[in-house]
């Protein structure tokens, strides 16, 4: 097993990438705390990884507000005793004309995808010293080129992706490895409320000619997050399909 007896904390766990990766990373045999706004969705995923024989919790968790990160970083401590990966995938994706953005939404967008990632990777630093363990960033194609109206996500996630290359560099010397995914169109829940015709015209620019289902992202976050990748650090990986081509 990739994973086994690795204490992971996922955000964004109750839903699309972050779903995946928790049932995929249990299988591999990682204890996985699951942080997630949904109670119904969260507990559905810790029965659903514990009837498949894996073992996980789940803690309701804001990624906006500071003491709900405390209390995640408290609980996978209490819990398990040890943090061995930070998996930073809860975001937002907001894109309208430059004229339509205002101040509340940039600050939104940016303290979910990059305020929130940052302040949680403090908290669990010094654990993840202690295990030398690593952490891997869920960040975007975004972040690697402009897209039509991404002010504030295509900023957010440069950034994610400029965070994490710091990290690398600062935390290599200790053992610490960090890196991000830089998933391109894929089937979460975002898309089900986009109209089929839009996903139809959307998957004909990816050179592939489809989307990514979670799970393809999942698994390419299994590889960095595993001791297969025990020489990467500071990459933004892309998995899209060929889009950044």
């Amino acid at each position: 097993m990739k994973l086994k007896d690795k204490v992971v904390i996922i955000t964004g766990a109750t839903a699309g990438i972050g779903r995946s990766s928790a049932i995929i990373f249990a299988a591999e045999g990682a204890k996985v705390v699951a942080a997630g706004r949904s109670v119904e969705k969260g507990n559905s995923l810790v029965d659903e990884i514990k009837a498949a024989g894996g073992e996980a919790i789940y803690v309701p968790t804001d990624v906006l507000k500071e003491e709900d990160l405390d209390n995640l970083v408290k609980a996978a401590i209490d819990t398990y005793g040890r943090i061995d990966v930070l998996f930073n995938n809860a975001g937002v994706a907001y894109t309208v004309p430059l004229e339509e953005m205002t101040q509340d939404k940039w600050d939104w967008v940016l303290n979910m995808n990059t305020r929130s990632l940052y302040m949680l990777t403090k908290k669990c630093m010094p654990y993840i010293l202690e295990s030398k363990g690593n952490i891997l960033n869920t960040s975007s194609i975004a972040g690697l080129k402009a897209t039509a109206y991404g002010y504030a996500y295509n900023t957010s996630k440069y950034a994610v992706n400029g965070l994490t290359k710091c990290l690398a560099a600062d935390y290599a010397a200790q053992g610490i490895r960090v890196n991000a995914i830089c998933p391109g169109l894929t089937l979460t829940d975002i898309l089900s409320q986009v109209d089929e015709a839009i996903i139809t015209a959307a998957s004909a620019t990816i050179p592939m000619k489809r989307l990514a289902e979670p799970e393809e992202i999942a698994k390419v976050a299994l590889f960095v997050v595993s001791d297969d990748a025990s020489f990467m650090t500071g990459q933004t990986i892309a998995v899209d399909g060929g889009m950044t081509l």
